[in-house]
């Protein structure tokens, strides 16, 4: 059943993708999604791929959502982007208490949240939960969110996972879980690269957290958080941070495979001084080159996301060297598709320079995917060398 479902909301992406290519222009001069656009994705249940199906979504897998981010990416970047960031986002709410999913999808079944992931702000203990301030950058899609989960410190005295075998003694960080009501969106967001998607900061000052709507990091990294209780399917028992990312690194496939066909579109017919660039040795080695690398980042995405989906389904566990490969390859995939996109856009000429020129805004928005955290190549590489190598992985979870 859901993979009939994934095929079916597949269809629904690629119906979508003419309409957000001719509002891609628009979306960047906005920067944030058009309504129209958030309207379109709720309405094609795009955005109720992976939410729990006890709260009306599909579940479907991840290999199947990783398709579906990728094919909204062949119309517009930041709308491939953002969806991908709120799925991420529907799985990680399904790993909280079942009383915070409550709050979140009981009256409003097509909630989204938007997050603050980069560690920041204060917590400090209150009676029955904690009094929560700070700022977060970096909130893809927060003008659409109902609510926003951010990353900060776990007071010393919160309470602990009695059930955890962790031997790991640092101080433990959480999700803290708040309504539109409690923050305020600052907008930030003027930027060269995915600069549709609204990602300003939030701000939260003084505001009670209920103990219910705390997610403990390592437990969700675990893929023992306490959502699973309610929600038992492969999605929410997946260790996160190995495994979701795939969803913020699968916009950067459909964006190159759009520009790679633009891309041969328009050197079909183009001539400069007199030579067909067609022609040109050098300008067929780019397309055969563009072509291999954007294959080759697909391939590896899908294999570890099916990969991942055939162990939680048989309700295993990835071992440390699938995770290790796993952050590898999210960030293998995003540094190929940079590849191929400077090299198209290198031979795009001085056409491709101009405001409104669609390799302009599609080469932009693939650098700009590579210069998130779980898409660098520094960081993941590094780290799955050391696990290769037998070496603590260092400071990151995986």
């Amino acid at each position: 059943m859901a993979g009939n479902m994934g095929r079916e909301l597949l269809e629904r992406a690629h119906a979508l993708v003419p309409v957000l290519r001719g509002r891609a222009a628009e979306t960047e001069a906005l920067r944030r999604i058009p309504d129209e656009t958030m309207r379109d994705l709720f309405n094609a249940e795009l955005l109720k791929a992976v939410q729990p199906e006890r709260w009306g979504g599909f579940e479907i897998g991840l290999d199947d959502a990783l398709r579906i981010t990728a094919a909204l990416g062949r119309g517009c970047g930041a709308t491939a982007w953002v969806h991908g960031v709120l799925s991420d986002h529907q799985i990680t709410l399904g790993m909280y208490p079942e009383a915070a999913q409550a709050d979140v999808w009981a009256a409003s079944p097509e909630a989204v949240a938007c997050s603050g992931l980069a560690l920041a702000g204060k917590a400090r203990r209150a009676d029955g939960g904690y009094r929560l301030s700070g700022r977060w950058s970096f909130s893809s899609g927060s003008d659409h969110a109902a609510w926003v989960f951010v990353h900060s410190h776990a007071p010393t005295d919160a309470p602990s996972d009695k059930s955890s075998d962790s031997a790991d003694q640092r101080p433990r960080t959480a999700y803290y879980l708040v309504p539109r009501d409690d923050f305020q969106i600052v907008d930030t967001w003027h930027v060269v690269g995915l600069s549709g998607t609204g990602s300003k900061d939030i701000l939260i000052e003084d505001v009670f957290v209920p103990e219910h709507r705390r997610l403990f990091v390592d437990e969700a990294n675990e893929g023992r958080a306490p959502g699973t209780k309610v929600n038992p399917g492969p999605l929410f028992r997946m260790p996160r941070l190995a495994t979701t990312p795939f969803l913020l690194t699968a916009p950067a496939i459909g964006l190159t495979e759009a520009m790679l066909e633009q891309f041969v579109e328009s050197i079909r017919t183009k001539a400069s001084r007199g030579v067909k660039l067609a022609e040109l040795g050098t300008i067929q080695m780019r397309i055969a080159e563009a072509a291999a690398e954007v294959d080759a980042a697909r391939l590896l995405l899908e294999r570890d996301c099916a990969e991942t989906m055939s162990v939680m389904r048989q309700d295993g566990a990835l071992t440390l060297d699938q995770r290790a490969r796993n952050r590898r390859d999210m960030a293998y995939a995003s540094t190929l598709c940079a590849r191929a996109a400077d090299r198209l856009f290198t031979a795009a000429g001085a056409n491709g320079l101009y405001d409104g020129n669609e390799m302009r805004r599609q080469f932009h928005d693939i650098r700009a995917i590579g210069a998130h955290f779980v898409n660098s190549w520094d960081v993941a590489g590094t780290t799955f060398s050391k696990v290769t190598l037998g070496l603590e992985p260092g400071p990151g979870p995986l």
